[in-house]
């Protein structure tokens, strides 16, 4: 008997990476295929409300994926997989961030495309192997469009997008822009956790030129709740930091109502984050007015500022 391969996506999972995930390994399941959805990490209160309100199973917690199959979803960098990657054998991908540093030993099918969601490539992937997309996929799928962009808000959102999630909402049954505020109104639950479950709540880790840099993104209609607890909330940034030994670690409270951000800042290494935002931080905080996207307005202008720095 041949083991399964599992797709999963990346630690600290959102909605877009379950949602992936799920689709996914139904659609190579139609295939009579052994695949099995999976997670590397615990869900947030957002996906547990998608979960729920179009009745899926909560993909396999996969603790160790070493000599394992995988398909990675959601992600192509070795910080952000699940522990054991670098000993398993990766057969596909299917993202929409930038280029990581993931390497194999064979050619494999790697599909990676500049939309907003990772959602919104598998639904073509759909439509591609002529499969019909059920209620629940479609539901499925929609989520994690309207979660990764923010219901079509964020500056990553294109017009692909916009297409796709108004069909998927024709199929699931729902108006996008009403089930895109009940999907907001979970991010806000993010003030139920400590602080340090918070800021690394919607987490990744970068490796910008030699630096450790730490990128997390608080996304919500209430900004104040994370904000009025600040003090704590930089501590546990601070614990953090020292614990992963990180150049940096920005936090953005995102404020999905007004489409800006708070960020807070904690490390040795402050000076590239300023050049990159182009911002100046007071005791560890900057605004940042329009800035929504992580993939899209941060990476890419750390990068390059850590770049010009040198190791």
């Amino acid at each position: 008997m041949s083991e399964p391969i599992y797709v999963v996506g990346h630690q600290q999972p959102d909605t877009d990476t379950i949602c992936s995930a799920l689709a996914y390994a139904r659609l190579r399941k139609n295939k009579s295929e052994d695949v099995v959805p999976a997670r590397a990490g615990a869900l947030n209160p957002e996906t547990q409300f998608v979960l729920d309100r179009w009745d899926a199973e909560v993909p396999l917690l996969l603790d160790d994926a070493a000599d394992e199959q995988l398909i990675l979803v959601d992600h192509n960098e070795y910080s952000q997989t699940v522990t054991g990657t670098e000993h398993a054998e990766i057969v596909e991908i299917i993202d929409h961030h930038r280029i990581g540093d993931i390497e194999t030993s064979e050619p494999i099918l790697f599909r990676n495309e500049p939309v907003g969601s990772t959602a919104t490539i598998l639904t073509q992937l759909f439509d591609d192997a002529n499969e019909t997309i059920t209620t629940q996929t479609a539901g499925l799928l929609l989520s994690g469009i309207l979660s990764d962009t923010v219901v079509l808000r964020s500056p990553t959102t294109t017009d692909r997008d916009r297409t796709v999630a108004g069909r998927l909402a024709d199929i699931a049954g729902v108006d996008y822009e009403t089930y895109g505020k009940d999907l907001l109104s979970q991010k806000s639950k993010i003030g139920e956790k400590s602080p340090r479950e918070m800021v690394l709540s919607d987490f990744k880790e970068f490796d910008f030129d030699a630096h450790q840099v730490g990128i997390g993104q608080i996304e919500t209609v209430e900004p104040s709740v994370v904000l009025g607890q600040q003090e704590t909330v930089l501590e546990a940034m601070d614990d953090v930091a020292t614990e992963r030994d990180y150049a940096v670690f920005l936090l953005l409270v995102t404020d999905l109502l007004e489409e800006d951000s708070t960020a807070l800042v904690a490390g040795p290494e402050i000076d590239p984050i300023e050049e990159g935002l182009d911002t100046t931080f007071t005791d560890q905080e900057s605004f940042l007015p329009g800035v929504m996207s992580r993939k899209k307005q941060v990476v890419p202008f750390l990068e390059e500022a850590f770049n010009s720095t040198g190791p």
